[in-house]
């Protein structure tokens, strides 16, 4: 029987349509989620739904931008996949009781999750908003929403008299001796605290655990040697893997 090479197998587009962009990889169903591009609109995306064999989507709102890829797919004869989150998905149970409310993103940023690691587990995305969602024994037990680091500032921005801030971010966490500063590092520091009590409290209820974070604000902490804290850039696309 002839063995299939890879470029052989069958292909699918994996699309996260974000608040500020659309990430994109095309994997075989036997590869990893490795070679990620970026994009703004969905036609910018063509020459990958041709190659592929399906389409595989999420969104978190965005519904003008599902509907554009998805005619790019009819136009194409390319079958697309808009993945919502479920009651109960490869054996992981949601903690919400009205689950379609859990936003997409975090549902499989957790099914990602769950393939790294089986000890409970904290997943984090660090983006628009900051989320922490914990997960026990194959159980979405519940989580956190904050603001994420340019909500936080603009909120500063918007609310408070004689409080005024600059579009820098920093890179590592410090004491500002300017009010521009002390905004970046304010909301920083804010970021970072999230991380850390999120693994605090699994380190007060649990032997042994991992903290996945993921999103754009992962490359900005710093927080020394721990070895409970794992980054990963993925963890959405790494969910739709699962699905495919």
């Amino acid at each position: 029987m002839e063995v299939k090479s890879v470029s052989d197998r069958s292909k699918a587009l994996l699309v996260d349509i974000g608040n500020t962009q659309i990430k994109y990889a095309l994997v075989s169903v036997i590869s990893d989620v490795t070679a990620v591009n970026y994009c703004h609109q969905p036609e910018e995306l063509a020459e990958f739904v041709r190659l592929a064999d399906k389409v595989v989507v999420s969104s978190v709102g965005h519904l003008a931008l599902v509907e554009d890829l998805k005619r790019l797919c009819e136009h194409l004869n390319t079958p697309c996949m808009v993945i919502k989150t479920a009651a109960n998905s490869l054996g992981i149970q949601c903690a919400y009781e009205k689950y379609h409310t859990l936003g997409v993103d975090r549902w499989l940023a957790i099914l990602a999750a769950r393939e790294i690691t089986q000890l409970p587990v904290a997943v984090i995305d660090l983006g628009t908003a900051n989320t922490c969602d914990i997960v026990v024994n194959n159980k979405h037990i519940g989580g956190w929403i904050a603001p994420g680091f340019s909500v936080m500032r603009e909120s500063l921005l918007n609310n408070t008299q004689q409080v005024f801030a600059d579009t820098y971010i920093p890179d590592a966490l410090d004491i500002g001796n300017t009010t521009e500063k002390c905004v970046s590092y304010g909301c920083l520091a804010s970021q970072t605290g999230f991380v850390m009590l999120a693994e605090q409290f699994l380190a007060n209820k649990y032997e042994d655990y991992f903290v996945l974070v993921t999103g754009g604000g992962q490359n900005s902490l710093v927080l020394g040697s721990s070895k409970k804290i794992l980054f990963f850039p993925n963890l959405v696309l790494r969910g739709l893997f699962r699905l495919i």
